[in-house]
């Protein structure tokens, strides 16, 4: 088999194969490339929330903290709580915490939830593991290999030696604009 044959299939096969884990990583650098507008992992709501806390800031236990909760609808689970001030108590919760001022009992609870099917795309995108690494590092030379395959294809006016070598200049000329501008 000839290598512009051979070129056609590889490019062919590995871009179909690999098409849909090209689509998914898009999404997924979209959205981490976007980090400042929205977390892409987390839904984040706050709410505003009074609380019936003890008068005597000292009383407050485990106990009178569950209590508290129990005037709330639709808190997570009580984990724990803290002092971060001498004036605010913590609440940590299974899917947040509270905030709330020891003087009247009124806070902010924060809730946090996983954005479905963002959450999942980014940790396979940001945090590979176990065979998973594996077929990130294939995909990853699979696209290097559709790239070189790819300026080899076509011949003639459109083909590499012509009209691509200045395209592919000019698409390395971004990333070195970015590096540039980086540093």
């Amino acid at each position: 088999m000839k290598w512009r044959r051979l070129a056609i299939v590889l490019h062919r096969d590995l871009g179909y194969f690999f098409s849909g884990v090209a689509i998914l990583f898009s999404v997924s650098g979209i959205a981490v490339n976007h980090i400042h507008d929205w977390d892409p992992d987390f839904i984040v709501s706050r709410q505003g929330v009074t609380l019936e806390l003890p008068a005597d800031a000292s009383s407050i236990d485990d106990v009178a903290v569950k209590l508290a909760l129990t005037s709330l609808e639709s808190v997570g689970a009580y984990r724990t709580h803290d002092f971060p001030s001498s004036h605010q108590l913590k609440i940590y919760l299974e899917d947040g915490s509270i905030l709330a001022s020891l003087a009247d009992g009124r806070g902010n609870y924060e809730s946090i939830r996983r954005r479905p099917v963002f959450y999942e795309l980014n940790r396979l995108h940001l945090d590979p593991k176990r065979w998973w690494l594996v077929f990130s590092d294939a995909f990853a030379v699979a696209l290097i290999v559709i790239s070189v395959t790819g300026l080899i294809i076509l011949r003639g006016k459109n083909g590499f030696k012509k009209r691509g070598k200045w395209l592919v200049g000019a698409g390395l000329l971004a990333p070195m604009l970015g590096i540039l501008t980086i540093s």
